[in-house]
């Protein structure tokens, strides 16, 4: 990737990323407090139980007041634990929605003047009513989960030690589940500011995936839409992943944890040397013939996705296709020198 668009990506997927992942974080925190350190000492505290009840936790139980015992506690303590977050996480998480589009607006601005060597200024928006109801709505999300792992947490369906686990990791789940929601409306947040400043700068959207972005997302990075007129909905380099009548989408976020970024663009600003959107499709190009992805996808379904590009992609570099038709060939990806 030629310097000046190297320059422009890291500011995007690495600095304005990790400011993104840092407030995450800190709001993700103060929603779910200590919450997993409590489920690791309920697991505890009730596998003891278990055993002095039965004798070793591979023993089932006898049925009677020692296993319902058991049981109450567990459940009364997955209800102290989850309704504490219900409690929290709404008004912590609708807090936060306006620092996040603040930051969205602040980082568009910064990549107009890193990318146009202008100046320019925004006004941050008000948070939109439908995102702080997005906000509110991790409470239901989180009492949905909690009731579902109450009912495997009661007598009849709970008279072995396995049984007990799987229903304390149904309602530990809950909490990378409200991670996920408290990111993906987090980012949807920060994307509002930076339509902002799209807006307020230039006549175009480009869209940045991240550095490890999925082949759903890299197959819109590069891609220029004008302010205001949504992308394409359902593109994916993995054929079966791509949904040709899906409803057209406004910008990433496209799922839980992703932070692909939408920002000001104009064509005049790659007067020289390749513009930058050709140099993130080129990126992407050759993050597919490697196989760079994040680490919940699937080989499969980036093997697919090479099969794709070397089909629909006549000029690609000539490293690039050679290692693409190497792992298609292996049905493995090597590591890039």
């Amino acid at each position: 990737m030629p310097y000046r668009s190297h320059r422009l990506a890291r500011l995007v997927q690495d600095a304005h990323t990790d400011a993104v992942t840092g407030l995450e974080d800190r709001v993700a925190a103060d929603a779910l407090g200590r919450s997993d350190t409590a489920f690791e000492d309920l697991i505890r505290r009730s596998l003891t139980a278990w055993i002095r009840a039965f004798g070793a936790p591979d023993q089932p139980a006898v049925p009677g007041d020692a296993l319902r015992r058991i049981l109450a506690a567990a459940r009364a303590a997955v209800r102290r634990i989850l309704d504490g977050i219900t409690d929290r996480a709404p008004t912590v998480l609708a807090g936060a929605l306006g620092e996040a589009v603040g930051l969205g607006v602040s980082q568009g601005l910064a990549f107009v003047r890193a990318a146009s060597g202008r100046t320019r200024t925004a006004a941050v928006p008000p948070v939109r009513p439908g995102l702080v109801d997005e906000a509110r709505r991790v409470a239901d999300m989180v009492r949905e989960r909690r009731d579902r792992a109450l009912f495997l947490l009661h007598p009849d369906r709970a008279n072995r030690w396995t049984h007990v686990l799987a229903g304390l990791g149904a309602a530990r789940a809950v909490l990378p589940a409200a991670r996920a929601h408290i990111s993906w409306v987090l980012n949807t947040a920060v994307r509002d500011g930076l339509d902002t400043a799209a807006h307020a700068t230039a006549p175009l959207r480009l869209w940045v995936s991240e550095a490890d972005a999925c082949v759903r997302c890299l197959a819109y990075t590069g891609r220029v839409s004008p302010v205001g007129v949504p992308f394409p909905g359902g593109l994916s380099w993995d054929p079966r992943q791509r949904r040709t009548r899906a409803q057209p989408v406004e910008g990433p976020p496209l799922h839980a944890h992703c932070r692909c970024r939408t920002v000001p663009w104009n064509n005049s600003w790659s007067a020289d040397g390749t513009p930058f959107p050709e140099a993130l499709r080129r990126e992407a190009q050759r993050n597919i013939a490697y196989g760079r992805a994040r680490p919940s996808e699937s080989r499969a379904a980036r093997l697919r996705a090479v099969g794709e590009l070397l089909r629909a992609e006549r000029d690609l570099l000539p490293t690039v296709e050679t290692r693409a038709r190497a792992a298609l060939r292996t049905g493995r990806f090597t590591t890039a020198a």
